[in-house]
């Protein structure tokens, strides 16, 4: 039986997710920061302006691409077992019609002369 073809989803959930992990703890450093008014009298970080500016928005995109991306590599995961499912199928009922037929005849059965 061939392998299964890889799915693409598989590659963008781990990227995208690896980058929300990095987007939310950058996003919980900047709250954190500026709960703390001790914390506040350094320059801010190049990054916490970032998740000043567009960190909800960064959020919220990464959200979206990971449901996307799940709702993709789930049915492109199901259509492929479908896909596998029927190759068996068609693989058993080729298998069965071989068994089925009936054995060709030999020169014995044909009533041809052996030398």
């Amino acid at each position: 039986m061939p392998r299964p073809r890889p799915n693409p989803f598989y590659a963008i959930l781990g990227i995208v997710g690896f980058l929300f992990v990095v987007t939310a703890s950058s996003y919980c450093l900047f709250v954190l920061r500026g709960v703390r008014p001790e914390s506040v009298a350094t320059a801010p970080h190049a990054l916490e302006r970032l998740m000043d500016r567009h960190g909800i928005t960064l959020l919220a995109g990464q959200i979206a691409v990971l449901a996307v991306a799940t709702f993709g590599a789930v049915a492109m995961d199901h259509f492929e077992g479908e896909r596998q499912k029927r190759e068996r199928a068609a693989d058993v009922d080729r298998q069965a019609g071989q068994r089925a037929a009936p054995p060709t005849a030999g020169p014995a059965e044909t009533g041809a002369r052996q030398p």
